[in-house]
């Protein structure tokens, strides 16, 4: 995306932003919050986004599952405990 910028683009940002904005471009050694974020605009891909939001998806998937799992587990051996206490009581 050559070409001379002539053209504005205001975005509203809160002060901690802004001064976040400020320290990544000087810590880049980028001339200009602007020249920050054209090139982050630039470089920012939705499809990597998506390919991780999908691997935590199936993550997440995973670790429910075991979840209930062991709460199945838990809820079958309190019933036994529970059925040996009810029949030493009598």
């Amino acid at each position: 995306m050559a070409g001379v910028a002539t053209e504005r683009v205001v975005v509203l940002v809160s002060p901690g932003e802004k001064r976040l904005f400020e320290r990544k471009a000087k810590e880049m050694n980028l001339p200009s919050v602007s020249e920050l974020v054209r090139r982050s605009v630039e470089a920012y891909r939705a499809e990597d986004d998506t390919a991780e939001l999908g691997a935590l998806v199936r993550a997440l998937n995973e670790s429910h599952s075991q979840a209930i799992a062991a709460l199945e587990a838990a809820e079958a051996e309190l019933a036994e405990t529970r059925a040996y206490f009810a029949e030493r009581r009598g």
